[in-house]
């Protein structure tokens, strides 16, 4: 079956359907008999197990799990098939296969096992919520919603479905889960199976909660770890080696904002060592990092023990995760010690719950001390912001507005925020504002159709016309520092603040209104406008954000006084100061190796 027959077999078919569907499924799977992949170098790889046919297919199924957790999925797959010779009709089997050749990335050949396994349970939860989940990760949002949807209804305490169909829907700023959603918010309290941390956090603002599922997430990632012991003391003698680990080392928001620090780590104390695990590239933001390291590895094709081998050889002294629950994240990787020290910094607002995982990069906003209960790791403070940034970025012309399609006398109101990260919370205000400001308009990032026509649905339900709202779509990050300049205010979301895209904005000297939260991604703009010089931006309720985006609007002045602070502050104030910035964070990567030289536990440090 081809990948565009597969999404119409699992479009038309209605899981519902009883009999009929149980008959699609067992065509289309006969239809499609698999290739029968043989591992002949691993012959008596598997040796005989006591028990019966389907105990030895069980106990085959964990050892590929193990297999693939460490991403030697070419040992799962074997090891998968011969449990199936085992027993065929377990559908467990079936879907773990499925999980693997996704891997692989044999996507036809994963739905098929995915198909197999709903076969045999056409009304299983679990089996649509894997479906799902396939066709998710193609960016197939529309149809994997539908097998999500069915999940749900099937078995609503489905907390895994749940919280992938509600940030798919927010993905295209469909918001139909938020209707009811202290009753979904109890789901996921109630949950005890591990939900992704990131699909999580734009619906709910509670460091507690995030903290349950990443120490879940991390728990069911643990695969047998290996014991390193380092020797005491560490880099006497030589310098500190580094070791940054990604997959997004391109021109990615990560890149826009570390570029600069990798450029100017201080080459008398530090070696800098890249591990990149991602897509080779032509990107600027690849061959950037590549020039600024002295050791650049591409390790994709790797194993996570592989990877561990090599920075272990390479004798780094400190390891820094820039993933965390992001996409494509290989995390695990740090369930073995890659080096004394582990950092994690930067990529996820989060806590990782990884047990091996030392530190965390805050500071004093994103993580006051009253909140550390909620991280697994010891938190780094930096002195200002967590936050780098490149005081080299430059932008393109300004455009006119017309060109961007905004009113020439308008005031504007901007959100360049990704959308899953939009509510209705947010956009109740944004339109109230727009009532309030008659000559106002709200210009909005959307990136597809999907986005705009929702978008103008909900003001239109609010009773707000369509040429009151202007769509922008993708911009390279010279063109959209450029235009951003041609905002009066930016408006943010709550429960996971503009990151990248807020430095943007202040850069390009746009005051940002925002709402102080308790979780790490509620609190980052807040902690920006702070270290820009303009604390007051942010503030503590819905209602005095409103008040403030109207103050703005309404008064000249005090907007042209805020204006001129932000700019000031751009120019004088350590936002932007990436020399002061990586001289701290040096400071407090020393600090955490002097512990370890002293055989002291990892504990919160700060710089004070």
């Amino acid at each position: 079956m081809s990948n565009s027959g597969a999404q119409h077999f699992l479009a038309s078919s209605n899981p519902q359907s009883g009999d009929k569907a149980k008959q699609e499924f067992a065509g289309a799977v006969t239809a499609n008999a698999r290739a029968d992949f043989a591992l002949s170098v691993k012959h008596g790889m598997v040796k005989a197990n006591k028990g019966t046919p389907q105990q030895q297919a069980f106990a085959l199924m964990h050892k590929a799990m193990k297999a693939s957790l460490k991403r030697e999925y070419q040992d799962a797959e074997y090891l998968l098939r011969q449990a199936l010779k085992l027993d065929d009709k377990n559908r467990m089997i079936y879907a773990a296969l499925g999980e693997v050749l996704e891997l692989m990335n044999k996507p036809e050949k994963a739905i098929l096992a995915h198909i197999d396994a709903l076969r045999l349970d056409p009304s299983n939860s679990k089996s649509m919520s894997y479906i799902g989940s396939y066709l998710m990760r193609l960016n197939q949002d529309e149809e994997a919603i539908n097998y999500l949807d069915a999940a749900v209804k099937f078995d609503p305490a489905n907390a895994t479905a749940l919280a992938r169909l509600i940030y798919l829907r927010r993905r295209n700023c469909d918001w139909t889960d938020l209707a009811r959603r202290d009753k979904k918010v109890q789901v996921f309290q109630e949950a005890n199976t591990a939900i992704d941390p990131f699909a999580l956090l734009s619906l709910i603002d509670d460091p507690a909660l995030q903290k349950k599922f990443s120490l879940k997430v991390a728990a069911l990632h643990k695969v047998g770890q290996t014991y390193t012991v380092f020797e005491r003391p560490r880099a006497q003698g030589r310098k500190i080696r580094l070791g940054y680990f990604s997959n997004d080392f391109f021109d990615h928001a990560t890149m826009f904002l570390l570029g600069r620090q990798l450029e100017l780590h201080d080459r008398e104390k530090f070696e800098i060592y890249v591990y990149d695990y991602g897509v080779v590239n032509k990107h600027d933001g690849r061959q950037r990092a590549e020039d600024a390291a002295d050791v650049y590895r591409h390790v994709a094709d790797k194993e996570n023990d592989e990877i561990s081998e090599i920075a272990r050889n390479d004798g780094l002294d400190i390891a820094i995760d820039l993933k965390g629950y992001t996409k494509e994240n290989r995390v695990n990787i740090f369930n073995n010690r890659l080096a004394p020290v582990h950092v994690t910094y930067l990529g996820y607002p989060g806590t990782t719950g990884l047990g091996e995982m030392d530190y965390m990069i805050a500071d004093p906003v994103t993580v006051p001390e009253k909140y550390q209960r909620h991280f697994s790791e010891k938190i780094l403070y930096m002195p200002d912001c967590y936050q780098p940034n490149d005081n080299q970025r430059t932008a393109s012309k300004v455009p006119l507005r017309a060109d961007a399609g905004l009113p020439e006398d308008a005031f504007v109101f901007c959100s360049f925020n990704s959308p899953y990260k939009v509510s209705p919370e947010e956009f109740d205000i944004w339109m109230k504002l727009l009532k309030l400001v008659p000559d106002s308009v709200l210009w909005f990032y959307a990136p597809n159709d999907k986005v705009q026509e929702n978008i103008l649905k909900e003001a239109k339900k609010r009773g707000i016309g369509p040429d009151r709202i202007v769509f922008a779509g993708f911009a390279g990050q010279k063109e959209h520092l450029a235009r951003l300049q041609l905002a009066d205010v930016f408006l943010d979301a709550f429960a996971v603040n503009a990151h990248t895209t807020a430095s943007d904005a202040l850069w390009a000297g746009v005051p940002v209104v925002t709402k102080t939260g308790k979780q790490f991604a509620a609190r980052v703009a807040t902690s920006l406008v702070h270290c820009a010089g303009v604390p007051e931006l942010a503030v503590a309720t819905p209602q005095l954000y409103q008040a403030l985006a109207l103050k703005l609007a309404r008064d000249k002045d005090y907007l042209a006084e805020i204006k001129a602070r932000v700019k000031e502050g751009i120019k004088t104030g350590p936002l932007y100061d990436t020399e002061k910035f990586t001289r701290n964070f040096e400071a407090l990567l020393e600090k955490t190796l002097e512990r370890f030289n002293a055989g002291l536990k990892p504990d919160h440090i700060s710089l004070k």
